[in-house]
Formats: C-alpha cells, sequence, structure tokens
C-alpha cells in the first residue's frame, strides 16, 4: 500500500487570485516542485517543466494526453490520486512514478480537487521527485532516508518504523540479509537511539579471526592464562559493558564460543580466559548475518539456543534488486557525495543502473558510481552518460527472482513463470516485473522468448 494521508482542502479566497497569468506561469516554470493539472476528463492540461523530470515528457508531449499515460503510478496509486476528486479532500501518497525512459522516480505527490474552466472537478497534482530532496538534504549534511542509510521503498519504511519501535529497549536484534546490503548501517542506528546511545558500540567481525585470537578479542584474558599469556587482556565483551556489542557475520563464530555466547545472553556473565571468576556485564547484543541462520540451524552449524535468543527481533534487509525505485536515489546521493558540483546523471543512465541485478547491492553500485564519477575528471556540470560506467556495468543480465535464484532455465519455465507473476497482480506487467525482481524491458524479452509474443501489446502499457 502506498504511504499516504488525507488534509481537508483548504477554504476561503485563494492566495494566488490576484496574481497576474503571467506571474503563476513564472512560478510554475521555476519551481522544483512537479505540477500536472487534470481537467475532469482526465486530460493534461498543465505539466510545468519540474514535472518533466519525473515523467520524462517535455510539457508540449504530455498536453491533452490521458494524466495515467504521463503519470504513470501502480493502479492503486493512480486511483487513490484521482479519488481526491470524489472525496473533496487533498491527498498525499509517496510511491513510484515509471519515466518514459523506463527508470522509476520516487516521488511524493499531493493531488487536490479543482474546478476546471468547463465546471467540472479535475485535480491539481503536485509532485516532488525525492532525487531533488536527496541533493538538498546531502548539501545540508543530511541524506534521504532514515539516519545514514538511503532508501524511501515500502520495505525501507517498514524497517525504519521497526528501528523506533525496537531501539529503546534492551532486546536482541538479529539483522539479516545479503552482503553489501547495510546491515552495519542498521546495528549504528538501533544503538543510536537507544538509552545507551552515548556508551560504547562494540564491533566485532566473527570470521576475521581463528577460534584462539577471536576468544581472545571477546572474553580477554589474564596473566598466565591459555598458552602463558603475558599481561590481561580486556575483550571486547567487557569494553561493551553499559554499551552495544555488534558481532557481524554471528553465523562465522566457531562452536565452543556459540555456548558462552549464549550463556552471557543467559546469565550476564562472562569469564576472561583463565580466569575463574566470572564477571558481571550489562550489554546489548546484536548480531548480523548474510546467511540465513534459520538454515544454518537446520544444518547443525549453529546452536538453535543462540538462534532463539539472538533472533528477539529480526531485521530482514532486502537486496538492491528488491527495491530498484531507491537505486535513483542512492545513485543522486552518491553523486552529491563523491561528484564535483552540477553534476547530474540522465535518465537513461538511471534506467540502465535499474536494470542491474546488482548481486552485490548498495556496496557494488557504490563503487561503480565512484568509478563513473572518477572518469569525469571532476568537471562541474559533467554528465554521468551510459558510456561512463565501467564496461561490465552496461551489460544487463536478468535479475535472479526472488523466488527462484537461479532463474528459469528453459522456455517452459520462463513462460510458467510470467504467467504466474501476472496472474498474481492481476495482469499488471509493470508489477509482475517488479515482483520478478527484473526490468520492463527484461520482461518483455523473456515474454517474447517465451512465444507470448502474440499477446503482449505492441509497447509497454502505461500504468
Amino acid at each position: 500500500m502506498p504511504h499516504m494521508r488525507r488534509d481537508p482542502v483548504p477554504t476561503g479566497p485563494s492566495a494566488l487570485a490576484p496574481l497576474t497569468a503571467g506571474i503563476v506561469a513564472a512560478w510554475l516554470d521555476a519551481s522544483d516542485d512537479g505540477a500536472v493539472a487534470v481537467d475532469a476528463a482526465g486530460r493534461v492540461v498543465l505539466h510545468n517543466p519540474a514535472a518533466s523530470r519525473v515523467t520524462g515528457l517535455a510539457p508540449d508531449a504530455a498536453m491533452h494526453r490521458p494524466w495515467r499515460d504521463v503519470v504513470r503510478l501502480e493502479p492503486a496509486m493512480a486511483a487513490l490520486l484521482w479519488g481526491a476528486r470524489e472525496s473533496g479532500t487533498r491527498t498525499h501518497a509517496v510511491g513510484d512514478v515509471l519515466c518514459a525512459q523506463g527508470n522509476l522516480r520516487t516521488a511524493e505527490m499531493s493531488a487536490t480537487p479543482w474546478r476546471d474552466g468547463a465546471g467540472g472537478i479535475g485535480v491539481l497534482l503536485l509532485i516532488r521527485d525525492l532525487a531533488i530532496l536527496c541533493r538538498q538534504q546531502v548539501a545540508a549534511g543530511g541524506r534521504p532516508g532514515y539516519g545514514a542509510l538511503v532508501g524511501e521503498h515500502p520495505s525501507m519504511r517498514a524497517l525504519y518504523q521497526l528501528v523506533e519501535a525496537v531501539a529503546p529497549s534492551d532486546a536482541p536484534v538479529l539483522i539479516e540479509g545479503e552482503r553489501g546490503t547495510g546491515k552495519e548501517l542498521f546495528a549504528q542506528l538501533l544503538h543510536a537511539r537507544s538509552r545507551r546511545a552515548e556508551r560504547p558500540l562494540i564491533t566485532i567481525a566473527c570470521p576475521a579471526l581463528g577460534a584462539p585470537a577471536l576468544e581472545r578479542e571477546l572474553f580477554g584474558q589474564v596473566r598466565g592464562g591459555p598458552a602463558g599469556a603475558v599481561g590481561t587482556t580486556i575483550g571486547r565483551i567487557e569494553l561493551a559493558h553499559t554499551g552495544t556489542l555488534f558481532l557481524d557475520e554471528v553465523g562465522g563464530l566457531p562452536p565452543a564460543l556459540q555456548a558462552r555466547i549464549c550463556r552471557v545472553l543467559e546469565t550476564g556473565e562472562m569469564q576472561r580466559a583463565g580466569d575463574p571468576t566470572p564477571r558481571r556485564v550489562d550489554l546489548r547484543i546484536i548480531a548480523a548475518s548474510s546467511r540465513p541462520l534459520e538454515r544454518e540451524v537446520e544444518a547443525g552449524r549453529f546452536r538453535e539456543d543462540l538462534y532463539t535468543r539472538l533472533r528477539v527481533v529480526r531485521l530482514a534487509v532486502p537486496p538492491l534488486r528488491e527495491r530498484r525505485s531507491d537505486i535513483g536515489l542512492l545513485a543522486e546521493h552518491l553523486l552529491a557525495r563523491y561528484g564535483a558540483p552540477g553534476q547530474t546523471i540522465p535518465p537513461e543512465t538511471l534506467a540502465l543502473l535499474q536494470a542491474r541485478p546488482w548481486p552485490g547491492n548498495v556496496r557494488e553500485l557504490d563503487r561503480v558510481i565512484r568509478q563513473a564519477i572518477a572518469s569525469l575528471e571532476g568537471r562541474p556540470g559533467a554528465v554521468l552518460s551510459p558510456d561512463r560506467l565501467p564496461p561490465a556495468s552496461r551489460s544487463v543480465a536478468p535479475a535472479a527472482p526472488a523466488a527462484e535464484a537461479a532463474g528459469p532455465r528453459d522456455r517452459d519455465d520462463r513462460r510458467a513463470l510470467l504467467l504466474r507473476a501476472l496472474s498474481s497482480h492481476g495482469g499488471n506487467r509493470t508489477a509482475a516485473a517488479r515482483a520478478l525482481g527484473i526490468g520492463r524491458a527484461t520482461f518483455y524479452r523473456w515474454w517474447r522468448d517465451a512465444g507470448l509474443a502474440s499477446a503482449a501489446p505492441a509497447s509497454p502499457p502505461a500504468l
């Protein structure tokens, strides 16, 4: 469901009434917010230049066309905004708009009823491209999204809400997600919004050390302890006392250390190596894993009791291919962060980026954007065209569907996959493509290869 709210339509004389049409036109041309006026028949009668950044159409090309062919939205979102005519209220929503060039733009939108020249009721759509907001936030020292995370996709918004809900507690949290999705950033946010925020956040990468070294790092040791230790060291568990301990890639813990961490969670006590005296520790444990720990438990590689204690709250961070509309925001953010003033990313480059599967997720996108920016040689106002991307990033391979990571292997599998996705999404090809984790161009290529071309329209349908 789109993120939305409704406010009553303001009453009283319009503040614009005294202004001349020329001044209003100049204001619309200069505005960073897109404006699309739709008459009672559903035709576009106004489309300012800022709206072109989202729709991909020049103002003249958008005029007098059905508005759903211009502002291409999911059916539920379009119905919500058009419903402002009946409700008589201003309606707000956040969602994805499919640009004419094939890329997605995440936008904040509002629909306000208005009476057109023929006496019918249409809607005035105000559209704010969140990429613009991204640049403004970066310029002000911030980021679009939440804390250090960038993203407005509904799956990310749900995680932001969960972080807000659980951060104040001391409940253990398990963060699962593929490599490069930002699990450590979520751990930092949980700590920063907790009552322990002024105390230390201690991080350890569990697979980075062998078992003896990892034991010393976690629990410390006393002089004369294992292997004749010459000095006493304090482990990271003690260093995290009153704060938070972040166990990165917790699935890499050796079995013996899994048992000891389980005891820390159960009793709130730990022992330095070589010291029989238990020590009380007050800490919160956050763990992360790029492998589903439930499968590790089933395979006998991870203790079920430790998994149960860590998984009091679970955050499942989506891979980048499942939130493609955020790729534009991330790319704009990275360009603003690493690039020179005035550099831009055109729609054809965004479409190419959004069509890639990104197995390395945000970390891989970061590397690709940095390499592309380096090729611009710091020139202000330069355009990051597709030829600036690293060669390996210009060829688009189909993203693996979430439910079938290996992808369809033959024509019959692909046909069944496409038809099943279409059936699940009411025949909406764009929604089916998103569910499969592929771009619209890939969807239509698969459609043709599966022998379904006779059922496909000559061009992708408007949303």
